[in-house]
């Protein structure tokens, strides 16, 4: 995965704890979830696609010159990722491309929410890779490359399929910093912001350990670290160490054989190339911290980012985008000291500001200082919003493009620019406040971007990547173009004419006007630091001061971005990086500031060797001298439709095993497209356990099917015992290609159990069930459900059949129950999670289920639940979490609320209400003594965690729970070297208080006396409810939680011996 969100390519759990995991999935869609944030189909995807020699690229609503580029790029990526890993794929790649990033969070290729920060993500059960364009040709170039190195990996490394991890016919784990760093590295080999982390990481902070590159540094310490194995054992390691890790099916083990030293070895190496790279870098280099005022501390703060600040024309106020709450929200501080006023944003809690664009920010001041605008994404599209400081009041306005980013108020208060993501290009739009219309000032293929007004609104300085061609009309291909380098433009809002203000091979950005001077400010990463460069303008405008040039005023020795400046130009803030975080700093008096000298870094110095510039294949072309190799290759492949597609390997000459018919004729240069055809194939076959509270742990044997799309989703499982009335089935459709998603289900249950010696009890349970859930948002939805149930209870006598001389069972009795139950559900799920749960937000469950009843076996009842569960985030670490839970059910047949124990329960003992007991049940459901043990079994509302008390320790037709936990860290980090070799991280411990309550009539509260329901002999005074306490610790094995607990009923009698508990599954 592309970008700052990590959803690796590693894999740590073996086949059965996999396989556990997915059918809790399966059977979580097909039965409706509790919770859980949606992925909303806003719109309507007509694909197509278009051919390459190795990759099946899928575009819609016409825009095939994103297709094409991905094609060209692609191509050029595989050569060079190939020639790297010494492997030819196998299979070919789909690849799907997304207009935008909010219609890339549409896709269904992948359940996991494509949140703010993932530019782009491979998946292993048919290899696909997804990703969107967001207007940057240079970021979306990065992106499809990075993608294809993780395709490619998952090709040589795990066969291109989740099969053979969950079949455990690949037992290597790749590390994500092995994985997301060469993804890095052969993506972008080396740039001046990957030079900025790890001169900081080397200077100021103390350098991790191979094993400790984990989240970011997974990303930038992963490049580094192939950048040093590169240059010091050549490019040719690459292959040689995945081979050897794929041979010996152990990475660390493959490092040590294809380099001869382990981690902590290669690790001390790294570290001393660090020290010699960036060591020299100090000299004559200033902290940002030395000369400037720090207005936040992320470390202080525990947070990441304090970026695009925007002060106020008065200067006395400075408004910023900070994830110090855990989410991204917009703060209010005082300029001067750095205060914090108030919160004026949350951010991803609501609707209207989903996501805060914080990758493209831009946040901008009313000339009165009372109003900030900025984009924000806001259910299907981007919005901008004009926020009233003062009472945070905000007005939406609807912009009818792909993506909205980077908002900047006029001077003159009518008008706001911002930047306009629509068909593949990003242009300058002006919104007119009086007339409420946008209009397009650019139009053109290239990338523009921090659009900023002079004094008198009439120009707009901003940055792009259009290169010569500044009027904007360029007639060939992007990827001809030298998209990756950009420069400072001026653009006249009436005449909608620009002139080109810098002209460098560095890259310009985020320019500012001089209010009280012809001058811009901006940020330029000459000489390999971002530093904040002054750029005089004549006395019109129009061109350089011939007194002085462009020359830099800070010369720092990590870098800086997002220069905001007062109206009066006396006070200027700044977002620098340093301490792997971003802070603001500010700067009085900027105009006086001299010039000053930058030196270039040690990477400037040694870009022009040909270790620092593999990163474009035609320039890997000289670099590699196989150049008429790469020409040639193409010689014996097969292009023309009917024929096989083989390819010869250039550097093991082997025969490649990619077989496929293609069709890449072109047609006056452009693919010929292809429309998409709904066709399924296989994700996964596997071997899983499912674990009941009721009938202990049972296997199923599940397969998966999906289309390329994920739109339509199948999985069915068996699990044959002889005949099929003894058997177990699931079959499971999901339709989600709309916004309203349709789920449908088919399944029987068929469950033994010994009452006597030859005589056995079965019970069957069978049905169908309909889903529908229409999602308004991305945090709330409304599901709608109708499911037929029928079980049946067959006692079975064991006789003997004299003709075919053997024992077998004939059925003596059966009795059953049917009913159709119609469910509604209202869920509201805004939450985070942290690695255990969730750590902050909302999650709301109400739900009406219905049974009709009418016939002799039918059942009527009316049930109502409504599910509260709040989470407070007590700094970056801890967290109180309540929840509340009250239950109700009427009717003839009205259901039994089961109070006590845990879900998914793998083993638990002590005592309750005084009473020692062994057992996980107060009350034994499979007691054939109970005339109402079908219904109890199938027809029964639990109402858990209650830890401390036993299942079903308390039952009634109505029930109350509350829970309190405090969350708290634990363990960090935990090696064990024996009995196992065992590394865990992030356990998490807690302490709770549960109570709960079950009745079927008030009185129960009022009389001490138990109840005839609990049966005789009975210790003590009755109370309907149960109080525990205790600790707990969950750890995180990757695919499922671990739970261990232990706790501590109170009875009259003081408090009970500890209870623990083993489970598994998710946390409330």
């Amino acid at each position: 995965m592309s970008g700052t969100g990590v959803l690796n390519n590693t894999f740590s759990l073996d086949s059965m704890y996999r396989s556990f995991i997915l059918v809790l999935t399966l059977i979580s869609i097909a039965y409706g979830q509790s919770f859980g944030q949606n992925k909303v189909q806003y719109r309507d995807f007509d694909w197509s696609f278009i051919q390459s020699a190795h990759f099946d690229i899928y575009f819609y609503g016409g825009e095939q010159n994103l297709a094409e580029f991905t094609s060209g790029i692609a191509e050029e990526a595989y050569e060079q990722i190939s020639r790297h890993l010494g492997w030819d794929l196998r299979k070919r790649v789909s690849i799907l491309v997304y207009n935008s990033h909010n219609e890339f969070q549409q896709t269904n290729v992948v359940g996991t929410y494509m949140r703010e920060g993932i530019g782009g993500v491979t998946e292993l059960f048919k290899n696909r890779v997804v990703f969107p364009f967001s207007g940057n040709y240079e970021q979306f170039r990065h992106v499809i490359h990075h993608e294809l190195v993780h395709a490619m990996v998952n090709d040589m490394v795990y066969g291109g399929s989740m099969q053979n991890v969950v079949s455990s016919r690949t037992k290597l784990r790749v590390p994500i910093w092995v994985n997301e760093g060469l993804a890095e590295f052969l993506s972008s080999n080396w740039d001046t912001k990957a030079d900025m982390v790890l001169r900081d990481i080397a200077i100021h902070e103390r350098i991790p350990t191979i094993k400790e590159l984990n989240y970011f540094m997974a990303y930038k310490g992963g490049q580094s670290l192939w950048r040093f194995i590169t240059s010091k054992y050549g490019r040719e390691k690459v292959g040689e160490i995945f081979r050897s890790m794929k041979r010996v099916q152990n990475s660390e083990k493959g490092y040590q054989r294809a380099m001869g030293m382990n981690w902590n070895e290669l690790t001390k190496h790294w570290h001393k190339y660090l020290k010699k790279e960036y060591w020299p870098d100090i000299a004559d280099r200033e902290a940002l911290e030395d000369m400037s005022e720090k207005l936040t501390d992320h470390k202080k703060n525990k947070n990441f980012y304090n970026i695009s600040p925007a002060l106020s024309p008065d200067g006395s106020m400075v408004a910023l985008l900070t994830d110090r709450s855990g989410y991204f929200d917009i703060y209010l501080l005082d300029a001067q000291t750095g205060k914090k006023k108030r919160v004026l944003v949350k951010g991803s809690r609501s609707v209207d500001f989903e996501e805060l664009k914080w990758l493209q920010s831009g946040i901008s001041w009313s000339p009165d200082n009372r109003k900030l605008v900025f984009a924000a994404k806001a259910g299907k599209g981007d919005v901008l919003h004009i926020l009233d400081v003062k009472t945070k009041k905000s007005e939406k306005i609807d912009i009818d493009l792909d993506g909205v980013f980077s908002a900047a108020w006029n001077p003159n208060g009518n008008d706001i620019a911002f930047i306009g993501n629509k068909g593949g290009a990003s242009d300058i739009y002006v919104y007119n406040l009086n007339e409420k219309i946008y209009r397009q000032i650019t139009n053109d293929r290239f990338s523009d971007s921090n659009p900023s007004w002079n004094l008198s609104g009439t120009e707009i300085a901003f940055a792009s990547d259009r290169g010569d061609y500044v009027d904007g009309r360029y007639e060939g291909k992007m990827e001809d173009h030298n998209y990756r380098q950009t420069d400072i433009y001026v653009l006249n809002v009436e005449t909608e004419t620009i002139r080109r203000i810098t002209n460098t091979s560095e890259n310009e950005d985020h320019p500012i006007w001089m209010n009280m001077q012809p001058a811009l400010y901006y940020t330029s990463d000459q000489n390999g630091v971002w530093n904040l460069y002054f750029h005089p303008l004549g006395s019109d405008g129009n061109q350089d001061s011939q007194e002085s040039g462009p020359y830099a005023i800070t010369n720092v020795l990590t870098g800086l971005q997002q220069p905001t400046i007062s109206r009066n130009d006396d006070f200027l803030i700044f977002a620098g990086y340093a301490g792997t975080g971003w802070d603001l700093y500010s700067l009085t008096q900027p105009s006086s500031l001299p010039p000053v000298t930058v030196a270039p870094t040690q990477y400037i110095l040694n870009m022009d060797s040909g270790d620092e510039s593999v990163v474009d294949l035609r320039k890997s072309k000289k670099i590699f001298g196989m150049e008429d190799e790469m020409s040639a290759s193409y010689s014996k492949w097969i292009f023309s439709q009917g024929y096989e597609n083989y390819n010869t390997a250039i550097l093991d000459k082997k025969k490649d095993t990619l077989q496929s018919i293609i069709n890449d004729t072109l047609v006056d240069g452009w693919h010929v497209p292809q429309a998409y055809k709904t066709r399924f194939t296989l994700d996964l076959i596997s071997g899983n356990l499912q674990i009941s509270n009721v009938f202990g742990a049972t296997g199923m044997t599940y397969f998966a099917f999906s289309d390329i799309l994920g739109d339509h989703q199948i999985a069915f499982g068996t699990e044959m015992v002889l005949t099929l009335e003894n058997s177990d089935y699931y079959f499971y459709y999901g339709y989600l290609k709309n916004q309203t998603d349709y789920h449908f289900v088919g399944f029987q249950n068929a469950n033994f159990f010994q009452i006597g010696y030859y005589t056995l009890g079965r019970l069957r349970h069978w049905g169908f069930q309909t889903l529908v859930s229409y999602p308004f948002s991305r945090f709330q939805r409304l599901d709608v459900g109708l499911s037929l149930h029928n079980v049946t209870y067959d006692i079975l006598d064991q006789v003997y059949n004299p003709v075919l001389d053997q024992r077998e069972y004939v059925k003596r009795s059966s009795q059953g129950f049917s009913t159709i139950l119609p469910t509604f559900s209202w869920v509201i799920d805004n939450s985070v999670f942290g690695v255990t749960g969730p750590i902050d937000g909302y999650r709301q469950n109400t739900s009406m289920t219905v049974s009709p009843g009418g016939g002799e076996t039918d059942m009527s009842f009316q049930t109502m639940k409504i599910d509260i569960r709040k989470y407070w985030r007590l700094g970056r670490d801890y967290t109180f979490a309540l929840r509340g839970f009250l239950g109700r059910s009427q009717g003839d047949d009205a259901q039994k609320f089961f109070l006590g124990g845990m879900p998914y329960l793998l083993s638990g003992s002590g005592e309750t209400n005084g009473i020692k007991d062994n057992s996980y049940y107060r009350n034994v459901l499979m007691d054939t003594s109970n005339t109402s043990m079908i219904s109890d079994i199938y027809f029964t509302e639990y109402a858990f965690p209650l830890r401390g008390a036993r299942f079903a320790e308390r039952i009634g037709t109505q029930a109350a729970l509350f829970n309190f936990e405090i969350r708290f860290p634990f363990i960090n980090y935990l090696a064990l070297g024996f009995p196992l070799k065992v590394v865990l991280g992030n356990i998490r411990g807690h302490a709770f208080v549960d109570m709960g309550a079950a009745w079927d009539d008030f009185k129960e509260f009022t009389d001490n006396d138990w109840p005839v329901k609990y049966g005789l002999n009975n210790e003590g005074n009755y109370s309907p409810w149960v109080i525990t306490a205790g600790l707990g610790v969950k750890i995180n094995l990757g695919y499922f939680l671990l739970r261990i607990e232990s706790a501590w009923d109170k009875n009259p009698n003081g408090y009970s011996k500890p209870q623990w508990y083993f489970s598994l599954g998710p946390d409330w």
